[in-house]
């Protein structure tokens, strides 16, 4: 698998050698949590490249879906009927042997005081995760550790990692940080070492860093 692990401080680091080998590994952390629960499993997916294989990965899993409810982390406002998360969700995860699992989209979802068992994120190169994008209108509130509400509207415009969607909805930190367990994907030279140096910078400006508060709960999966 050419997996190299660190224990950092605070969170868990894995390398793998390989793409692949990721997907693999992520795949195998989600097989295993499903698996070895004794009621509902309670998912919390993202949007972005690195997430998509490995949710058509999970499509196949010989799992209890039927015992799996999932919503997203965060999604675009828009009208293209393609465009949306909720829609590469449904396209990618939720078929073959996963179409029993329930997904509810962000905007439906009705939050928990248990929060969720485990929550899938992504990173860009410019140090956002979720919908937090440096410089954007409504991420101040986002990263409010006190805030009481569970999602927020953010405006991204101008900001590049927002690309033709700049409109979204994302969870809140708090929202986030209600997980039993975060796992964050990276792959890439780039994403790694705006991640590695995210920890110089404020929150604002490498939103990630924010995760990093979540300690032991969080692992970081990383491959070329």
């Amino acid at each position: 698998m050419g997996l190299s692990q660190h224990i950092q401080s605070n969170y868990r680091f894995q390398l793998y050698d390989a793409r692949d080998a990721l997907v693999e590994a992520a795949c195998q952390y989600v097989t295993d949590l499903v698996k070895y629960s004794s009621g509902q499993t309670n998912l919390a997916l993202s949007g972005g490249s690195t997430p998509k294989p490995v949710y058509t990965a999970l499509s196949k899993a010989p799992l209890n879906w039927h015992r799996v409810t999932s919503t997203l982390v965060d999604d675009r406002i828009t009208d293209d009927p393609l465009g949306s998360n909720a829609a590469m969700v449904r396209s990618l995860f939720v078929q073959n042997l996963a179409a029993d699992m329930s997904f509810t989209p962000l905007a439906s979802h009705e939050f928990s005081p248990n929060g969720f068992d485990l929550t899938i994120m992504g990173m860009g190169t410019d140090g956002h995760t979720a919908s937090w994008f440096p410089g954007s209108v409504g991420l101040q509130d986002a990263l409010n550790p006190h805030s009481n509400q569970h999602t927020i509207e953010i405006d991204a415009m101008g900001c590049p990692g927002a690309g033709i969607y700049p409109h979204r909805l994302t969870m809140t930190l708090p929202a986030v940080m209600n997980s039993k367990q975060i796992l964050l994907l990276i792959t890439g030279e780039e994403k790694r070492r705006v991640f590695e140096h995210a920890t110089e910078k404020s929150v604002f400006e490498a939103p990630v860093k924010a995760l990093l508060a979540a300690g032991r709960r969080l692992t970081v999966m990383w491959a070329p």
